[in-house]
């Protein structure tokens, strides 16, 4: 039977432009949260959605190309061309957390409460894995597939794109999952450490941070590790789980 979707890495805006509109998509059926945290729409007509589709696109595209980590693949359906599923995997060679865990900055937002907001949701998914990551490893930054293609593999040819490179590198793998998401990357050798449910709770918090706790607060995710080769027992022994490595 010929193979129904083929994988690609994406070289050009073009293709960034097809990828951001397979994760709006996808992050809109179901509804996720993290999809107005990262592309808010500040506004309520269509073309309040359209400013915020094409500020994404662009910005997408300048992260990737400034960041040397940054590789972006996209699964087409043969028979179409249609792009039905990305996801970005940063490769670290070396400990991208010598100096703790990067400051977050979501400029995306105007300044203010929703900013904030934002950027504590990215502070807390950080911790675990700059506290645990201080190796050279392979990171799975974001996963999407648009949901008329779902469950037909399309997620797991991207895992394994990963996976299959890391192996060749010889390091881990690490990822923040949804409780959506999960099943399919521990059928790809990644084990959840623990079900992070965020806190948003603020002293004193005025009207405009209580609006964002009850809108935009995400569901909870799971970090996500992969040993190296992804082999959980070496001469009968388990594997150092990452906090009982050190850095590289």
């Amino acid at each position: 039977m010929p193979t129904r979707y083929v994988a690609k890495e994406m070289k050009t805006q073009a293709e960034m432009d097809a990828i951001m509109d397979v994760i709006w998509a996808a992050n809109y059926d179901p509804y996720d949260p993290y999809a107005q945290l990262f592309f808010p729409v500040l506004g309520f007509t269509p073309s309040a959605r359209e400013v915020a589709l094409a500020e994404a696109k662009s910005r997408f595209w300048n992260s990737h190309t400034s960041t040397a980590a940054s590789n972006w693949y996209y699964v087409q359906e043969v028979t179409t061309g249609e792009v039905v599923g990305c996801a970005q995997w940063e490769i670290h060679s070396e400990n991208p957390f010598k100096n703790g865990a990067p400051p977050m900055r979501a400029p995306w937002w105007p300044e203010g409460e929703y900013r904030e907001f934002c950027e504590e949701i990215m502070r807390q998914v950080y911790l675990p894995r700059a506290n645990w990551m201080r190796r050279p490893h392979m990171v799975l930054n974001w996963m999407a597939v648009v949901p008329s293609h779902r469950r037909r593999g399309v997620a797991s040819l991207l895992i394994k794109i990963g996976t299959s490179r890391a192996d060749e590198l010889g390091v881990e793998c690490w990822m923040e999952a949804s409780t959506m998401g999960k099943p399919v990357y521990e059928h790809h050798g990644f084990r959840a450490f623990l079900k992070m449910q965020f806190d948003m709770e603020r002293k004193d918090a005025n009207d405009v941070w209580r609006k964002c706790v009850h809108e935009l607060t995400p569901t909870s995710v799971s970090p996500m590790w992969r040993p190296k080769g992804g082999i959980w027992e070496l001469g009968g022994e388990s594997v150092r789980l990452p906090w009982e490595s050190g850095p590289e």
